[in-house]
């Protein structure tokens, strides 16, 4: 009897351990599935990549640039004038002046050229129109159907919805921004493409 009380004693024992060691395993596989929900994947690139946060070198870096207005090599400051190639002179300046509504910047002769070409007033900065040899296809077809595709100049405007108006009543075809912005694109009689963006203040 007395071995036999031994026996169940120490059976009991081992229950309980046994007992306690299963629990302790449900526990820890509830926290895994419970920390695995709730945590956030982190890409690759998020540790020490492309994404990763620039160094305080950097930003200091692009804080100088900021407040010196002023870039790169020489301190580029901004755009000067644009020049857009054309075939015909004539009837590229009746698209800009009476589409456009650009004035002519009269402070811009053109006699001491050898092209003929003419200038356009676009904000502070000037459109430079030059009837000369195109070495991109002026063939619509031949270029993408989004002008945001192709090599273009963006400008801003105060009014997309305006603009729109006039490019519908002078059947000028455009898109719009595939991103959602105010923006619109549209081509000249070259196939010059220019994009539109409404933005306030400008810059």
């Amino acid at each position: 009897r007395a071995l036999l009380r031994k026996a169940r004693a120490i059976m009991a024992v081992s229950d309980v351990r046994t007992s306690a060691r299963l629990s302790s395993r449900t526990r820890s596989s509830r926290d895994l599935k419970t920390t695995r929900k709730t945590a956030r994947p982190v890409h690759p690139r998020a540790r020490g990549g492309r994404y990763s946060k620039p160094s305080q070198a950097l930003e200091s870096e692009a804080a100088e640039t900021t407040s010196s207005k002023t870039t790169g090599i020489g301190g580029f400051v901004g755009f000067h004038h644009i020049g857009v190639i054309c075939e015909n002179l004539e009837k590229s300046v009746e698209f800009y002046r009476n589409v456009l509504g650009l004035p002519t910047d009269p402070s811009r002769p053109h006699d001491n050229l050898p092209f003929d070409g003419h200038w356009f007033s676009l904000g502070t900065e000037t459109i430079h129109l030059m009837e000369l040899p195109n070495p991109d296809p002026s063939d619509i077809s031949d270029r993408p159907e989004h002008g945001g595709r192709d090599r273009h100049l963006c400008v801003a405007v105060e009014s997309v919805a305006d603009l729109e108006v006039t490019l519908k009543k002078n059947n000028v075809k455009y898109t719009k921004s595939k991103s959602g912005r105010p923006a619109i694109f549209f081509r000249d009689p070259d196939a010059n493409t220019w994009e539109c963006l409404e933005t306030q203040p400008w810059r």
